[in-house]
């Protein structure tokens, strides 16, 4: 789901950053800029949310019919497991009663008020396949499961395929052109906002972090597409079977974001130039790193 609690702006500000330390030269991009129109999901009542996981679980089905991979190449399908999980989380947020969700497999969290979790055993619809596969992107974690790999028939060519994808291409590379961009001009229409002597409140940082997390979400579902595409159709069998049992094997908790904090701290720091200064400093960082490559 997204990010937890405290620190969920700047959270999502040190993700850009991330990409900005690990990003490569780029070219000519496509950049997203900020809509204001361009509305946040917002917390469904009881009801609507019970159609809109049962809608979602019917699209889940038909797209994993032939492989788990399904999700992972249907954008269309991968789009609406991204929007069913934000509405989950945003009718987390308003710390109501959500009544019996069991059915979807989302039941109430003894041990955290407000929270719940998910047996992706039994309901993996929460997990698509990219979530898991992301993994590879730590070069430790391959090493970890080359031995399984190879023994349900990865050979050591297949293994270096995927450790020269993870290290040649990173989803937080690809997204990054266009979070920067979102940001650079999200951050100008809070400036002018509050010239304006305009509120800058909860409902706009949701929009910003919708746009900001869908593209995220697709560069991932992108990223593990390309991956399988690298390897030959047996081998992708494999790693999906092998990927589709670590899901079956983990749990979800979700808890309320406290969008209210991250609105504050939003605020002051583009108010007081913190945003912008910090932005800069990494771009500069980045250019540095260029010169000297």
């Amino acid at each position: 789901m997204t990010p937890k609690p405290k620190s969920f702006a700047r959270l999502a500000f040190i993700a850009l950053m991330a990409a900005l330390q690990l990003l490569a030269p780029i070219g000519d991009t496509h950049a997203a800029k900020f809509d204001e129109k361009l509305k946040a999901p917002e917390a469904p009542t009881n009801e609507a949310l019970k159609v809109a996981i049962r809608e979602y679980f019917d699209v889940y089905a038909r797209a994993t019919a032939e492989s788990p991979a399904g999700m992972v190449r249907d954008k269309a399908a991968h789009s609406k497991w991204y929007d069913t999980q934000w509405l989950v989380q945003r009718a987390i947020d308003t710390k109501r009663d959500l009544g019996d969700l069991s059915q979807f497999g989302i039941t109430p969290n003894p041990l955290a008020e407000y929270s719940y979790s998910i047996d992706l055993a039994k309901y993996p619809q929460w997990s698509p396949l990219n979530t898991s596969m992301l993994r590879l992107l730590e070069p430790v974690l391959v090493d970890a499961y080359t031995p399984d790999l190879k023994a349900r028939g990865f050979r050591d060519q297949d293994i270096d395929i995927i450790k020269a994808y993870a290290a040649k291409n990173r989803p937080d590379r690809a997204a990054y052109p266009e979070k920067l961009s979102l940001s650079e001009s999200f951050a100008s229409k809070v400036q002018q906002r509050l010239a304006r002597k305009e509120k800058f409140e909860a409902p706009q940082m949701l929009v910003y972090l919708y746009q900001n997390s869908r593209i995220q979400a697709e560069a991932e579902r992108a990223w593990t597409e390309s991956l399988l595409d690298s390897l030959d159709q047996q081998r992708q069998r494999i790693l999906e079977s092998y990927f589709a049992e670590q899901i079956s094997q983990t749990s979800m908790a979700i808890g309320p974001d406290d969008i209210e904090a991250a609105t504050v701290w939003t605020r002051h720091s583009i108010v007081s130039g913190e945003y912008s200064r910090l932005l800069e400093a990494e771009k500069a960082q980045v250019r540095d790193m260029e010169v000297h490559q």
